[in-house]
């Protein structure tokens, strides 16, 4: 589990740097705001699914 969150979160983060730099670089600030709510879902699926399928592991033991 550990190593497939950095498989998802090291490609997200660069995208993210990305995104602000290249919008600072042609002189466009970047939506703060839109990207503070993409980031919040996009979390907050993770925790949502991690949950999900621990209960579901969890009900398939008994």
């Amino acid at each position: 589990m550990n190593r497939s969150i950095y498989i998802i979160m090291v490609p997200v983060l660069l995208v993210t740097l990305g995104y602000i730099f290249v919008f600072r670089h042609i002189g466009v600030a970047p939506g703060y705001l839109r990207l503070m709510v993409a980031m919040t879902v996009f979390f907050g699926a993770i925790w949502w699914l991690s949950r999900r399928t621990a209960r579901k592991t969890d009900a398939s033991r008994q």
